[in-house]
Parts: C-alpha cells; structure tokens; sequence
C-alpha cells in the first residue's frame, strides 16, 4: 500500500501550501473582498502549479523521450494534489460570495467554472483504484481526456482575461501563466497527434479480430 502513502503525501503538502498562502494573504490585507480577491490568486497559481506537470507530462515524454517519464508516471498523485490545493481555492470563492453584495460570478462564467470544478472532484473520485475500476478503461479515458481539457481550459481562459488586462501589475502576473497554459495546450496536440498511429493500429487490429471471430 505504499502509493497510497506518497499520494496522501502529495495531497496534504499541496493542501498545506495552499492553505498557508491563503492564511497569509488575508492576514496581510485582511479578510474582506480585497485580501480574499488577493488569497484566491495566489491559491489558483499554486493549485496551477500542480495541474500544469499533471496535465503537460504525457505531452513532455512524448515530444522529449525518456527524461519526462517520470514526470508523466507522476500524473495521478499531481492531479490529487492539485484537487487538494484547488480545494482551498473554491473555499476562498465561497467566502467572497458570502461577503460580497453581489455574486462575483454570475451567469454563464459561473457555469463555465462550475463546471470545471465538478470535472475536477469527478477525476479525484474516480481515481480511487476500486472505482476507476467499474468503468470501462475507454469510458474512464474519455472522461479523464475531457475533464482535464476542460479544467485546462478554464485556467487559460482566466490567465488570458488577466493577461490582456490594460494593467501592467495584472500583465506581469497573468502573462507567465498563460503562456504556460498554451505551452502546454500544444504539448497535448503533439502528444495526441504522435498517438494517432499507434491508435489506428489498435482500432485495425481489433477489427481483424472481430472479422476472424466472425
């Protein structure tokens, strides 16, 4: 059961370094809208910080061989830890929707990250063993594929925002980020388009066999 220790390392040294940065932040600015505004941006980076090797690593060893491997065998206990640090992060998003006289989010952008979010606790739950288990291996692909896409997706969408912001604060801090997020968008294209072939093979193959049986 040793994986099962190192993830649990993963996820609470994510949590805590979430959660301590967060601390902080409202300890610096206070606990209004303007320190957890302050909070939230830093736990989002720090849960990014966990998602970009969970989601880029596949892409890395299949573009640049052997020396990413390990990073990309790495995935599962990334993606938990990223859950556990994102978890500090919709707990902040919370508390501003508590204090704020309007909703921050409203509408179809609240949908948008609503939905990442459910995404992101689906693939924490179905990453227990047992349960990953009941679903077809094609299924649980599929759903690993989209969901991270999606998560990737929300990220880069509010990397972007703040990127193109007329602000020279908000250009220096968004802007690493983004170019991160787009970094790794092709890094998963490549990873896809070298997968392409061997996939053909496998979907021949299979046919062959059904033809055989026949």
């Amino acid at each position: 059961m040793w994986w099962k220790s190192r993830t649990a390392a993963w996820m609470g040294g994510a949590l805590v370094t979430a959660a301590v940065l967060g601390a902080a932040e409202l300890a610096r600015f206070g606990a209004g809208t303007h320190g957890t505004v302050n909070a939230l941006r830093l736990t989002a980076r720090c849960a990014y910080c966990f998602f970009w090797p969970a989601y880029a690593g596949g892409g890395l060893a299949v573009t640049f061989g052997p020396l990413f491997r390990p990073l990309a065998r790495r995935g599962r206990e990334l993606g938990l830890a990223f859950a556990s640090a994102q978890s500090v992060h919709i707990l902040l998003v919370a508390w501003l929707y508590a204090i704020s006289p309007t909703p921050p989010l409203s509408g179809p952008l609240a949908v948008f990250f609503g939905i990442a979010v459910v995404l992101m606790y689906v693939l924490a739950l179905f990453s227990i063993p047992s349960l990953a288990a009941r679903l077809p291996p094609t299924l649980w692909r599929a759903l690993r594929i989209l969901a991270m896409e999606y998560i990737a997706l929300a990220f880069l969408r509010d990397f972007l925002q703040g990127a193109f912001d007329l602000d020279t604060k908000h250009l220096l801090e968004y802007t690493p980020f983004a170019l991160l997020g787009l970094g790794a968008l092709l890094l998963r294209l490549v990873g896809y388009a070298k997968a392409l072939p061997q996939l053909a093979k496998i979907a021949t193959a299979m046919r062959n066999q059904r033809t055989d049986a026949g």
